[in-house]
């Protein structure tokens, strides 16, 4: 006869990010587009990275665009240590108008908490300003 003797238990949580960590490095404006960079700045590979980006302001509150990312054939849904991925609002739209904006930021891993930026800026017909 076997016996087995379980003296202590250990949960693990599926969602382990002490060595995985993301950072919005930079908010940026520019022709027609907001850009931002994602950088992991952990010491662990950063799994399915998933990202928005949302502009609303203007005068009259026309501007309003928002771009989610989630990996594609280009860009991919891993992100390496000390590596940076740049996202920008191109793929939904152009960012046409007059006024001041509010940029809000987020970005998140399988294996990383969620991280949130906002900044405020300035639309000048094609041009957008970030302070």
């Amino acid at each position: 006869m076997i016996v087995l003797v379980i003296t202590g238990m250990q949960c693990i949580s599926a969602r382990e990010t002490e060595d995985t960590e993301l950072q919005i490095s930079s908010i940026k404006g520019g022709l027609l587009q907001v850009s931002i960079d994602i950088e992991n700045i952990g010491s662990v590979t950063a799994e399915n990275i998933t990202s928005s980006i949302s502009v609303t302001g203007g005068i009259l509150n026309k501007i309003n665009v928002y771009h989610e990312c989630s990996g594609c054939g280009s860009c991919g849904t891993t992100l390496k240590p000390g590596e940076i991925k740049t996202e920008s609002t191109l793929e939904s739209g152009i960012i046409f108008g007059f006024g001041p904006i509010t940029v809000d930021v987020t970005a998140d891993a399988l294996n990383a908490d969620m991280v949130t930026a906002s900044a405020q800026g300035f639309v000048i017909g094609f041009f957008v300003l970030i302070q």
